[in-house]
């Protein structure tokens, strides 16, 4: 396997850091992972390379704001400069495979990233989502909706929503290390971000038939941070004839971290197996 460290500036000029794993064989197809909300690439390091043994050209971006990016940390004025950040990042994955098939794996809020990356951009043959908050502003109160659409327009770097605690993995070292880790985001979200993620999640939801690519949504069937019903109601209602949902019982929001890790990555793995082999 060899592992490289890159970076390239954002349309602003920030300068956001990526990383490639890659098999020592001519890999079978590349796959670019997107991560979550206050988190960052080094979380994924065991999926990296469980996917580089399976013959992947494993990549990641880690998002503006967040790991080893440039940017306040947490934040963005627009939720659009996550996915021209991703266009650039994916623009250079393709350029640097060009014969090759091309997989999304999103997690959380890189889920809704990556959903709304695919309904405006044609690049990618095959998405995976996994704890999609596709239903992120209906789970909120109309109340704090109002309120943080009045405070994003005066204070919208204000940390101003918090999630609960424990609720990552059922697995007690994975919500230990995210707390010992100087590169994840711990405070309550900033109100500009939250605000965001809301415009986008009915953006995507009103825009789901018009997704055509193959799809498979997870969810882990116990999130409370994340409720399943978003993943229900995107498999329903997304316009993919090739879509698959697999909901798992017992696990909290982040599989890919649960006990049960390497049956997830098994089905991941399976499912694009399956798609390389039928086409």
């Amino acid at each position: 396997m060899t592992h490289q460290t890159h970076s390239f500036l954002s349309d602003e000029g920030l300068r956001l850091h990526t990383e490639s794993w890659l098999p020592d064989a001519p890999p079978r197809a590349a796959l670019v992972i997107v991560h979550g909300y206050g988190e960052h690439m080094g979380r994924y390091r065991h999926v990296c390379e469980y996917f580089v043994a399976q013959g992947y050209a494993v990549y990641m971006l880690d998002h503006r704001g967040h790991g080893q990016s440039e940017g306040l940390r947490a934040y963005v004025d627009s939720f659009d400069e996550f996915l021209r950040d991703l266009h650039q990042f994916v623009g250079s994955v393709r350029a640097a495979n060009p014969s090759l098939r091309l997989f999304m794996l999103g997690h959380s809020l890189g889920a809704l990233i990556s959903l709304a990356y695919n309904l405006r951009y044609d690049d990618v043959d095959y998405l995976m989502v996994s704890g999609a908050p596709v239903n992120a502003d209906a789970n909120v109160s109309p109340l704090l909706v109002q309120v943080g659409n009045f405070l994003t327009r005066i204070i919208p770097k204000v940390p101003f929503l918090a999630f609960g605690e424990g609720i990552l993995s059922r697995d007690p070292r994975v919500q230990a290390a995210f707390d010992a880790d100087p590169l994840t985001w711990k405070r309550p979200m900033r109100i500009r971000l939250g605000t965001e993620i809301n415009r986008t999640a009915g953006g995507v939801r009103a825009d789901l038939p018009r997704l055509r690519l193959p799809i498979l949504i997870m969810h882990g069937a116990d999130d409370e941070m994340v409720n399943p019903s978003g993943s229900e109601l995107a498999y329903s209602t997304v316009g993919s004839a090739d879509k698959t949902l697999k909901l798992y019982p017992g696990l909290r929001h982040e599989i890919m971290n649960e006990p049960e890790q390497l049956e997830v990555l098994g089905d991941i793995a399976g499912w694009m197996t399956a798609h390389l082999t039928s086409t």
